[in-house]
């Protein structure tokens, strides 16, 4: 009799894949279009009325992108 391993990573680890699929991703996916909406809108404002409003909302922005900075901005310089 032939015995057949089952993958058992895959099968442990399946739990935590649906969590973040269904829903860590889709929150990462709205926060990044809010913020993006509200940098758009700011940095209109601030071409307007010459101002400097968008700055944190960008500095936001690119946070959220980076996964909370755990991922590296590619335009920033390594520091070290």
């Amino acid at each position: 009799m032939i015995v057949m391993a089952l993958p058992v990573a895959p099968i442990l680890l399946m739990p935590f894949i649906i969590v973040f699929f269904i829903v860590v991703f889709p929150l990462w996916v709205v926060a990044v279009a809010v913020l993006g909406l509200v940098m758009w809108l700011l940095r209109g404002i601030d071409a307007l009325l010459k101002t400097r409003m968008a700055s944190p909302i960008s500095s936001a922005f690119h946070w959220t992108l980076s996964w909370g900075g755990l991922a590296e901005r590619r335009d920033r310089p390594r520091e070290g």
